[in-house]
């Protein structure tokens, strides 16, 4: 009888922690690496749900791009990540269903991103192909989030000064 209710025991207790375990482990965040036009790897993409977060490769943040709805259409805003998380750009509307652009604060256009189910491209306003980044989460957000960072939007990076 007593073996029994060890057992019991037990039992429950590793479906608890096995209950636990399922609930409060998360795959967030999807990483991904982060390449400049030479194929060097330059920072990191920390993709959440709602979300990115850019950091340099000794995991020192760099700044985020967002998700916020305004009238029903979800827009992408690039922040920096100082005090005051100043807004530094944001994606427009496209055209093509997996390409965006990429404007700075002063409306102007400063590139592009297209993106597949596990690259996403980078473009500067010449069309010229300034680095790419493996996501295959959110790839929208994180190719908006890389493309601020390799567009130079957070004024951090002096790996991109390589190419």
């Amino acid at each position: 009888m007593l073996l029994k209710y060890i057992t019991c025991i037990t039992t429950i207790t590793l479906l608890i922690i096995q209950y636990n375990t399922v609930t409060t482990a998360t795959p967030f965040p999807v990483k991904g690496n982060i390449y400049n036009a030479v194929n060097e790897l330059t920072a990191l993409a920390h993709v959440y749900p709602r979300y990115v977060e850019i950091s340099d490769l000794e995991g020192k943040k760099i700044g985020r791009v967002g998700i916020m709805v305004e009238e029903g259409i979800a827009k992408l805003f690039l922040v920096k990540q100082d005090k005051r998380h100043s807004l530094i750009g944001y994606s427009g509307p496209s055209d093509h269903p997996n390409k965006g652009t990429l404007y700075n604060v002063s409306d102007k256009i400063a590139g592009y991103y297209f993106w597949t189910p596990t690259w996403s491209f980078i473009f500067n306003n010449q069309n010229k192909r300034v680095g790419k980044v493996k996501c295959i989460a959110w790839p929208r957000v994180c190719a908006a989030g890389v493309g601020g960072y390799l567009l130079n939007f957070f004024n951090q990076n002096q790996a991109l000064q390589k190419k």
